[in-house]
């Protein structure tokens, strides 16, 4: 089923740019549905008939794509930073200032991965999946392997294992999300579980497209899954999320165009929700664009803030248009024209610094009287092709300024070391503590893993925490610039407190390998707990007969559990639960499928979140 529409789109204001986006703009709308659907058996029961894949001989097999560069070199200026001699003016050049006297949670070898192996990862309850070109693989939260690593065609009949994969753990859903791209018919393959249970059934969705959706960036919001892509046309895609996680064969993607800007590439980052509430079930979804004044007809450097409004009942209504321009601290995110930027030891081999956007995830995370997102991106600190990585977090206080956003803090981690930090990415907390992880390389260290982070309470425009090593580099890459293409960071469902990163890093000889580490912000002071924090609970689905609840830092010793179907029709109910258990398991009705709504009760305590429930 195809729909084409053509509308009138009307921009919002650019609050902090002089010059005006032009605000007319013919927009076109296209309304699709999936070209193929089906439900799998359990990946339990398909692992008896799937192979195993062999690191060493399939991964040197697979052939990397072409990179699609949207922008002409030729048309950019490296103007770099003339009115500070090229110095990142917000550059952070001295390590954090607690200590880091605690340790990492867990600390894995993930699978090794192809040239380049686009790590992507995501934890779940009691899992966490990891998908490199171009295969997946589960774990358990202590780095027990559940499965072999397997092709990722496998999961798709009839499809190849293309890549540029993407995993993530819908926490408004519980349900996993799996994805990767099919170049020759320009199709984009996405599966979702039908429970928690990342070994149970699947369905699986295709969506074509009129040009190879290459680069593709996800994003959990209320009403879609959004997704943007380096592709000509068709730049921002919704999903019909909800139909999706019913397993729904009718649902459908609304495809845009971003208004007309420069971009280096068209990958701009979608929001993405994480965290204890949820957006508003027809909130306005988010993307931000770099822009950097070397670019053609960019006069200073700002953030693009574009919003995203859908209507699913009537498609032609939705539109996307430029709502704000934030203007920024000073940067550079030009390095060469060829994408030999950063040093390695022992060879003249450089890597590519993946430039001229914000890396995935662009997290947004809502709190009591405001919204907060966490954007990062490389740029060159120094005019000499040493990266760093700049980081922001933007605000919308809800009470003031509601719908605007603002740039809270804003710095450049760059330890003034001669080495280049880059591929990175990061995430807020429940508590506000900030946690940041990344590749590291320079002229006499391998490109290794470290990571760092902040807490809510301390200065502004610092990452407080002295830099870790999650893993060292042994060797240099001596065959090609490619490295990672992305890392990803995602914050533990369970605690919302604990990050978890993926990413590349160089082994003996150069050899591409990946790593999958966890921790919390308490654990790098020291402490052995958590200091209590804002009460929180999760409901979700582990198999098909049985909800599961998890609870912390409630205020009260006793409280109950009801579930309700939308209708209001109390469906189960679980009185006066020992608020020290922290967890309660209890059978689901046969008759319950659909959405439904688990409440905690107390003197103290009023929460609530919707479930999913699927037979």
């Amino acid at each position: 089923m195809k729909k084409l529409f053509t509308l009138t789109a009307i921009a919002g204001f650019s609050m902090l740019s002089a010059a005006q986006e032009n605000n007319e703009l013919q927009q076109e709308v296209r309304y699709d549905q999936c070209t193929f659907f089906m439900k799998t058996a359990p990946l339990g029961e398909l692992m008896k008939t799937l192979t195993p894949i062999d690191d060493e001989t399939y991964y040197d097999n697979w052939e990397p794509k072409d990179r699609k560069l949207k922008s002409d070199w030729s048309l950019i200026d490296d103007r770099g930073i003339p009115e500070n001699n090229d110095i990142d003016p917000l550059r952070q050049e001295v390590y954090g200032r607690h200590s880091g006297q605690g340790s990492l949670k867990t600390n894995w070898v993930g699978q090794a991965g192809a040239f380049p192996p686009d790590p992507t990862g995501a934890a779940g309850p009691d899992h966490y999946v990891q998908a490199v070109n171009s295969t997946y693989r589960v774990y358990d939260k202590t780095g027990t392997a559940v499965t072999p690593a397997y092709a990722l065609h496998t999961l798709w009949p009839g499809s190849t294992s293309d890549g540029d994969p993407i995993i993530m753990y819908d926490r408004y859903a519980d349900r996993w999300f799996i994805s990767q791209f099919q170049t020759g018919s320009n199709e984009i393959l996405m599966a979702i579980s039908e429970t928690t249970d990342p070994l149970g059934s699947y369905y699986l969705y295709e969506f074509s497209f009129p040009s190879f959706p290459d680069y593709p960036k996800y994003a959990v919001w209320s009403n879609a899954y959004f997704m943007t892509a380096n592709m000509s046309g068709s730049e921002c895609i919704a999903f019909e999320r909800e139909k999706m996680i019913m397993g729904d064969p009718t649902a459908s993607m609304i495809s845009l165009n971003f208004p007309s800007f420069y971009q280096f590439f068209n990958s701009v980052a979608p929001a993405y929700a994480e965290g204890l509430w949820a957006p508003e079930d027809n909130e306005s979804g988010w993307a931000f664009a770099v822009q950097d004044d070397s670019w053609p007809g960019i006069s200073q450097d700002h953030i693009k803030v574009l919003k995203i409004d859908l209507d699913w009942d009537t498609p032609s209504n939705s539109s996307v248009v430029v709502h704000q321009e934030l203007n920024t601290g000073s940067f550079n995110s030009v390095f060469t024209n060829s994408w030999d930027d950063l040093t390695q030891p022992g060879t003249s081999q450089k890597l590519d610094a993946v430039t001229g956007i914000f890396m995935y995830r662009a997290q947004y995370r809502r709190f009591d009287g405001y919204n907060s997102m966490f954007l990062v991106h490389t740029v060159d600190v120094n005019g000499a092709n040493r990266a760093g990585v700049r980081w922001y977090e933007l605000r919308e206080d809800l009470a003031s300024a509601p719908g605007e956003w603002y740039i809270y803090q804003q710095s450049t981690f760059d330890p003034n070391d001669g080495n280049s930090r880059w591929m990175a990415n990061g995430a807020i907390d429940i508590n506000g503590n900030i946690g940041l992880a990344y590749s590291i390389v320079g002229p006499s260290e391998y490109a290794g893993l470290r990571y760092t982070g902040r807490f809510t309470s301390d200065p502004l425009n610092e990452m407080t925490v002295e830099e870790q090593i999650a893993v060292e580099g042994t060797g240099s890459q001596t065959f090609g610039n490619r490295y990672g293409d992305y890392s990803q960071m995602t914050v533990d469902p369970t605690d919302d407190a604990t990050f978890w990163f993926t990413g590349e890093y160089l082994g003996a000889s150069g050899s591409r390998r990946t790593r999958i580490f966890s921790f919390a912000m308490w654990e790098l002071l020291g402490l052995d707990e958590a200091p209590k924090g804002k009460p929180f609970f999760n409901a979700y689905q582990p198999n098909n007969d049985q909800l599961t609840v998890l609870w912390k830092d409630l205020n009260d010793d006793q409280f109950d559990i009801n579930v309700y179907d939308m209708n209001g029709k109390l469906i189960a109910q679980e009185l006066n639960v020992d608020a020290t258990q922290n967890q309660m398991d209890f059978n689901v009705p046969s008759t319950a499928q659909g959405v439904y709504l688990v409440q905690l009760q107390g003197d103290n305590t009023n929460l609530s979140e919707k479930i999913y429930f699927s037979k």
